[in-house]
């Protein structure tokens, strides 16, 4: 991106503010300033202040992350728009379960969220659009006892969730408990239109579907840390993140054809429920030798295992009765973790890191499928999958500062991933994979609030086990090209991308920053859906595509207004827009977005701290763009804007005290989508639309002398 473009972005969303000379406290811009990979770190007052009960809800605030899905009903959350395993999730620096939903970690159990646009060789480069790491709570160096009750209602459902921690500190160590326990229950409603016309254009199918849904699950979760210091002046750490949840999913569908044939079971209804158990437990050692070496070993393990029973009952349109089909499944995963690194300044202005990472992991599921006499579709019967996956890397980094002005970043990262799918029902399949990922980044300071940051990266992306496994996961009612049984590919390759980074920043003071960037990747093996008709049945199968090029900008501002006029109120500001292009060139044009990219996102944010009260109030818009997307060669889809205001009040009744009052969703606009499919026979659409609601949550929270 040329310079001249940078800086007049820059002085276009904060003209005037690079007229003060105020110094630069703020720990955290402090922080992105001075680190030559630019990462982003949200704070623990960022992530509680409007109240939202999902760390993605609070994120999606950030320059270029949104979310997919409803407003307020959590999902995928991406960077540079992409999800689907573009975005790297981390907890505590280690890759997160498969299965594992970001939105699992209430924001009360987090200490920090660090976002990494650019990939680094010691966290890893499965991370085409960029990283997301959550630190969960540290020991705190004092006792403490804090309380949070909240009460949230939506859509007529209401959700209580109680936040407590206490903390404390002996002779050597410290300790904190932070838990958190919610009932979430969500209401969701859509309404669905379905049609189909000839190949010569005539109308041939015309069908409305009516489906309620209610989600009941009620959780527990506990992050204990514990902390000792050793003798020879090292220290020794336990973490654990345990989540107890129970989750009860009931959906009632009715459906009425009025032109063409009406579906197997035009009124039915599924019950989902499901027992679900989660711990993960790091120990960490740190030591400084003599040397002046720094050691930072890490062990971990990870156990996950659910018990799920899903009961469809359908009303047969031929009037041949009803049909109950029960499914009951379970799922076991255990995984290990071992990884260190060890830092050491050397001569001459570098800091040399290198270290490995490796883990162990097995997953296996279970499913056995009850069918009523006369049902003529067949029994999967018993089925048992298994997977594994193995993973070892080694990677250095040299973190090079040339002179005051200019620094260096340069990192390899190795690493060699074996997978392997089997089952009773499926064929073994073993694949081995290895990845050797350069990367260099570049910081320069124009002067001591200007600086210009590039990078270059080597990323991939490796299939999911379930994309992996030949599993079949079939759709209960109503199979077509646009609601297809989806089975895996065992022989999907990783995808793999270099990228290009280019920044330019600017610090005015306190909390005070404006940047421009952009970004650009390419990407090889790019991997999309395929549907295909296998019989009488729809199957939709991942499949590699050839190469993808994605690219785009991101602006972002924030300041408080005394930074540029002393005499103003208290008032915080901050704005960012991000704009994003792809193309997957195995796709036909127009709109061959990958992986329905998120075209446009763009935030808007203010906080009044009041003079004459202890009241903080604020307000946020976020806005998502939509638009057609081509999914393939005879598949398309649509997504309607997203647009979202948020208000929060907080009330500090002492020092010890406060309430907090917040609104999400406040304009509760309908969630918009439509999908199409055409081939030579015709054409098949269906128009999705999913009321929301606005959200209010009351809270109460006191800290214990």
């Amino acid at each position: 991106m040329p310079t001249n473009f940078c800086w007049f972005a820059i002085f276009s969303v904060s003209a005037g503010a690079a007229a003060q000379t105020v110094e630069i406290t703020a720990t955290r811009d402090r922080a992105r300033q001075l680190d030559t990979a630019a990462a982003t770190i949200v704070g623990r007052d960022e992530l509680l202040r409007y109240g939202d009960q999902s760390v993605a809800e609070a994120l999606k605030r950030l320059p270029g992350i949104t979310v997919s899905g409803a407003p307020g009903r959590g999902g995928d959350i991406r960077m540079r728009g992409l999800g689907n395993g573009y975005t790297q999730v981390l907890l505590n620096g280690q890759p997160v379960p498969s299965g594992f939903s970001i939105d699992s970690v209430a924001p009360e159990l987090i200490e920090r969220v660090e976002i990494m646009r650019v990939a680094s060789a010691e966290l890893g480069t499965q991370a085409i659009a960029g990283t997301i790491n959550i630190v969960l709570r540290k020991s705190a160096l004092s006792a403490q006892r804090e309380v949070k009750l909240a009460l949230s209602a939506s859509n007529g459902e209401y959700t209580p969730d109680v936040t407590a921690q206490i903390s404390g500190k002996g002779a050597g160590w410290t300790y904190t408990v932070p838990v958190v326990a919610t009932g979430a229950r969500t209401r969701t409603d859509t309404a669905a239109d379905e049609s189909g016309f000839g190949s010569d254009g005539a109308p041939t199918l015309l069908r409305r579907t009516d489906v309620g849904q209610m989600d009941v699950r009620p959780s527990i979760n506990l992050t204990p840390r514990i902390s000792w210091t050793l003798p020879n002046g090292g220290s020794l750490s336990s973490q654990n993140f345990i989540r107890l949840m129970t989750l009860d999913l009931r959906t009632v569908s009715n459906d009425r054809t009025t032109l063409g044939a009406p579906t197997r079971f035009p009124a039915n209804d599924t019950v989902f429920r499901a027992h679900a158990e989660t711990l993960r437990s790091d120990l960490q050692w740190l030591h400084q030798s003599e040397s002046g070496a720094r050691w930072d070993v890490k062990l971990g393990r990870n156990l996950f295992q659910r018990e799920a029973d899903n009961t469809f009952t359908g009303v047969r349109a031929d009037g041949g009765g009803t049909l109950m089909r029960v499914v009951d499944s379970s799922a076991r995963e255990n995984s290990s973790t071992f990884g260190g690194k060890v830092t050491r300044a050397l001569d001459g202005g570098h800091t040399l890191v290198a270290g490995w990472d490796a883990a162990r992991g097995r997953r296996t599921e279970t499913r056995r499928e009850h069918l009523q006499p006369g049902d003529s579709v067949p029994s999967l019967g018993n089925e048992v999958y298994s997977s594994r996956l193995d993973r070892i890397a080694l990677f250095a980094q040299d973190d090079w500062s040339i002179n005051a002005a200019f620094s260096l970043s340069a990192g390899l990262r190795w690493e060699a991933l074996r997978t392997r799918t089997e089952g009773n029902v499926l064929d073994q399949v073993e694949r081995r994979t290895q990845v050797a990922s350069p990367l260099l980044q570049a910081l320069y300071k124009l002067s001591d609030k200007g600086q210009l940051r590039a990078g270059v990266t080597r990323t991939f992306k490796m299939p999911t086990l379930i994309n992996l496994a030949q599993r079949r996961y079939t759709i209960d009612n109503n199979n077509s090209p646009l609601s297809a049984d989806m089975q895996g590919n065992p022989y999907l390759l990783p995808e793999r991308a270099w990228g290009l980074d280019l920044a330019c920043e600017r610090y005015f003071g306190k909390n005070a920053m404006a940047s421009a960037s952009g970004y650009a990747r390419r990407i090889d093996d790019v991997t999309i859906d395929q549907v295909a008709q296998v019989g009488s049945t729809w199957i939709s199968t991942p499949v590699n595509a050839g190469r993808a090029h994605t690219w785009g900008i991101e602006l972002e501002a924030k300041f408080p207004l005394q930074s540029i006029v002393p005499a103003a109120p208290a008032l915080d500001l901050r704005a960012n827009v991000a704009r994003n292009w792809s193309r997957v060139d195995g796709v036909p044009r127009p709109d061959n977005r990958l992986a329905s990219q998120v075209q446009l996102s763009a935030g808007v944010g203010i906080d009044l701290r009041v003079a004459a009260a202890p009241v903080t109030v604020g307000a946020s818009f976020n806005f998502q763009g939509g638009g057609p997307a081509r999914l393939s060669a005879r598949r398309s889809s649509w997504n309607g804007v997203q647009r979202e205001l948020g208000i929060y009040a907080l009330w500090r009744v002492d020092g010890r005290s406060q309430w907090r009052m917040s609104a999400a969703n406040m304009l509760g606009q309908d969630n918009r989508s439509q999908e199409e499919f055409v081939d030579l026979s015709g054409t098949l659409r269906t128009k999705a639309t999913t009321p929301s609601a606005a959200s209010v949550r009351l809270a109460f929270e006191h800290r214990f002398d």
